[in-house]
């Protein structure tokens, strides 16, 4: 891609905004960046480097004759749509930085692609380590840890791309195009942007849409429960490649099972053990099948598959056993930003469960965890700025207490907490009324409950009845 005498306006300066930057000024353009942020508080390394390349800044907000003065507008994945709104209707290039990098590879391995609402970042992780384990050298990134523009700048050639993608950065993907892509689910969630699912629905479908005739999407099958595989079915676009369905539904192309999974895409049926498989819950059977699936559809072998079966250890904050203390169990399960994500935390977890919630509302209904609570949910602790949301929605399912922050939603726990509990901070609501991110949250939570509660720092196991 050759962008010399361009002009590109990059919108917002996030990593991946800044990664775009970078690229485009490596390309010839004559970059601008607009971001909201006063000039003083951007990363200082990142903005004097590029100042030093040439690159314009315009802080303070983002201004539309500035876009509308750009032959390419490259737009981070939190911008709002009405910020380049005006950008679109005059016709001129929109892209992510997704997009923009993609069409910037020199060369082009083979891509898999994964998204959904719950799931991504283990997924993904799960398809490059199966095929690190078949040998192959891996990019993987995306919208979670390193931007695809990064790898572009980096000249590092690799023989396989795996990527998470979000339904943001989807909204504006044309030649993207993975041989291999997987929608894991789909649940309520960004509703402040979208309006309804079926918009969410349909962003997040357009994953598929330039898959080659040789390419495979994956789709959780219509009967799979909470998983939207009716919706995504009925918003995916036509395209060239096969859709296949996972489930645990007998003789689907993916069919998982509580002791194996068994992948029937490559002419002979292949039934995988999950003997000695480390993470927890239904939903991480289901997605290490569909990222097997995945990898052998870009050519990894099944010893491989086998082996990653074993030595896959996932990531913190995603139902992480902090430890136990007094026979009371302590699992951050922060990550889990959306009510589906804890709904599944919940059917993962053996009751009685004292729960965390709270945090900045995202506009769904927290009535679908009212059932669950009231079975398997002894004490409801709910925090944050969502807590008067979630009192009046959750009312009547189990006793409830209130807290303004972690600290002392912890507190409350310790003190109610008998042993046989388990103690899940499992938020079902974003971080950012009190916190950074759901990683901050996380590591609050487990340097409380170690400041609290030092036998845990003994690393006593679960009990095996602690997890289904």
């Amino acid at each position: 891609m050759d962008l010399r005498g361009a002009r590109v306006v990059i919108v917002g300066f996030g990593r991946s905004g800044r990664a775009a930057a970078r690229l485009a000024a490596v390309l010839g353009a004559e970059v601008v960046v607009s971001e909201n942020r006063r000039a003083e508080d951007l990363p200082p390394g990142d903005y004097y480097a590029l100042l030093e390349r040439g690159v314009r800044f315009e802080t303070g907000g983002h201004r539309a004759e500035t876009l509308l003065s750009a032959d390419l507008v490259v737009v981070s994945p939190g911008v709002p749509p009405a910020v380049y709104e005006s950008a679109q209707k005059k016709g001129l290039p929109v892209w992510g930085e997704l997009e923009f990098a993609f069409r910037a590879l020199r060369r082009r391995p083979p891509l898999v692609a994964v998204t959904g609402t719950n799931g991504k970042t283990t997924t993904t992780a799960m398809v490059a380590d199966i095929l690190r384990l078949s040998g192959f050298k891996v990019f993987a990134g995306g919208n979670y840890g390193i931007p695809l523009a990064e790898y572009v700048l980096s000249g590092e050639p690799a023989e396989r791309l795996v990527l998470e993608v979000s339904s943001f950065q989807l909204e504006t993907v044309e030649a993207f195009a993975p041989q291999a892509a997987a929608i894991l689910n789909l649940t309520p969630d960004h509703l402040e942007r979208y309006g309804d699912l079926g918009a969410y629905a349909r962003a997040k479908a357009r994953v598929f849409q330039n898959l080659p005739g040789e390419g495979v999407g994956l789709l959780p099958h219509p009967g799979l429960s909470g998983a939207g595989g009716e919706l995504l079915l009925r918003e995916c676009p036509d395209f060239r490649g096969s859709l296949l369905f996972f489930g645990d539904f007998p003789g689907l192309p993916v069919e998982v099972g509580e002791r194996d999974f068994r992948l029937r895409i490559f002419g002979e049926e292949e039934v995988y053990s999950f003997a000695g498989f480390r993470l927890l819950g239904r939903h991480n059977r289901l997605n290490f099948a569909v990222a097997a699936a995945l990898a052998r559809t870009v050519g990894a072998s099944p010893e491989a598959v086998q082996k990653a079966v074993r030595s896959f250890v996932g990531f913190p904050h995603r139902l992480e056993f902090v430890g136990s203390f007094g026979g009371v169990y302590f699992v951050n399960d922060s990550k889990a930003t959306n009510v589906d994500a804890t709904r599944v935390a919940l059917e993962s977890l053996s009751e009685p469960i004292v729960l965390i919630l709270g945090g900045l509302h995202k506009g769904a209904s927290y009535r679908p965890l009212y059932e669950l609570i009231r079975r398997k949910v002894r004490l409801l602790i709910l925090m944050g700025a969502s807590r008067g949301v979630m009192a009046e929605e959750l009312s009547g399912a189990t006793e409830m207490r209130l807290a303004e922050g972690l600290a002392e939603a912890l507190a409350l726990a310790l003190q109610e907490a008998r042993p046989g509990d388990t103690v899940l901070l499992s938020p079902a609501a974003a971080s950012f009324d009190q916190f950074e991110s759901y990683e901050e949250r996380g590591e609050v939570f487990r340097d409380l409950v170690l400041a609290y509660a030092p036998k845990v720092l003994a690393r006593e196991e679960p009990s095996p009845e602690v997890y289904h």
